[in-house]
């Protein structure tokens, strides 16, 4: 973890902006709208990139938003500020953080050294009332810091890491079949039940019937373990890797197996053996690690419930 955190250290500003904009997408529950401004017109709501955060530099941020607040260019102030700060911040200012109450007047005794000149090359900017009392009112409890040793503990930084330190995660957990036939699994289950039927000569009424089947339940539970092998994978490395990287190797399974899946087979259950027979040995890996064999078949039972590829009519 600690030489993580040094590689992250080391990045710069605009990596470290592509890499906030992506940490907090993974933890957009909190927040109604993820967006990356990071322009000379930030208002005070760009990220934090300094070599080390010091004490004059973060009150002038916090002094950009006081007077853009003031100016009207939002309506409330936020609800907690954040210096994402990899390199850590100076000693005074880590003071102020940690005793929020001095905050306050730091910022208003050190306006005119700090923010009067900074926050806009158009003008010198004056602690007006307005100001001033926004600044007394507000609670600044609400301004946190995080440093790189900090940041790589948290699990939504995972896919962040991943894209831009290039991370490899650990395996993915396995998945396990529920014995009842879940609504996310519907789709491509009731198409095995057309296959199964058009196999044994039975009208197979439900899933659950293909899987008290003497003959076919038992190759059914493969298929469903298959399948929550893969989604277990699936929401694994969607927290932890780099968005898109999931996607293509989704994409690599369809174009491995769709020529074998339109090949003349004698019957649809036939088709799905072969599908199955040619996914455990495609070479397809994600980030240079190689797939477990069930995960890539069960992608063909994902690509049947999505419809891209279907074991029936």
């Amino acid at each position: 973890m600690t030489s993580l955190a040094v590689r992250l250290m080391e990045i710069d500003d605009t990596q470290l902006e592509e890499f906030i904009e992506l940490w907090v997408e993974r933890r957009s529950a909190q927040y109604d709208r993820i967006e990356r401004i990071g322009a000379a017109n930030d208002k005070g709501r760009d990220v934090i990139g300094f070599l080390k955060l010091g004490k004059s530099e973060a009150l002038c941020e916090l002094g950009k938003v006081f007077f853009h607040h003031c100016q009207g260019a939002y309506n409330t102030l936020p609800e907690k500020y954040v210096f994402v700060a990899p390199r850590g911040i100076v000693g005074s200012l880590l003071d102020l953080i940690n005793n929020p109450s001095t905050l306050a007047a730091a910022l208003i005794d050190g306006w005119d050294e700090h923010c009067s000149t900074q926050i806009t090359r158009r003008m010198t900017v004056t602690l007006t009332r307005e100001i001033k009392a926004a600044v007394a009112s507000f609670d600044f409890s609400r301004v946190e810091h995080l440093t790189a040793p900090m940041i790589v503990k948290d699990p939504a930084a995972g896919p962040a890491l991943s894209k831009l330190l290039g991370l490899m995660p650990e395996e993915a957990p396995s998945g396990a079949a529920p014995d009842l036939i879940q609504p996310e699994e519907a789709r491509y289950a009731d198409q095995l039940r057309i296959v199964y039927g058009e196999a044994s000569g039975i009208a197979f009424v439900s899933a659950d019937d293909v899987l008290a089947h003497a003959d076919h339940g038992e190759h059914f539970r493969d298929q469903r373990t298959r399948f929550f092998e893969a989604a277990s994978f699936k929401r694994f490395h969607r927290d932890n890797t780099a968005p898109g990287v999931l996607v293509t190797f989704e994409n690599d399974v369809y174009h491995g197996v769709i020529d074998v899946h339109r090949d003349r087979h004698e019957t649809l259950l036939r088709r799905v053996d072969a599908v199955m027979r040619h996914a455990s040995i495609l070479p397809a890996s994600l980030i240079g690690r190689t797939v477990r064999i069930p995960v890539k078949q069960g992608i063909c039972h994902h690509l049947a419930n999505e419809g891209r590829l279907k074991w029936a009519p």
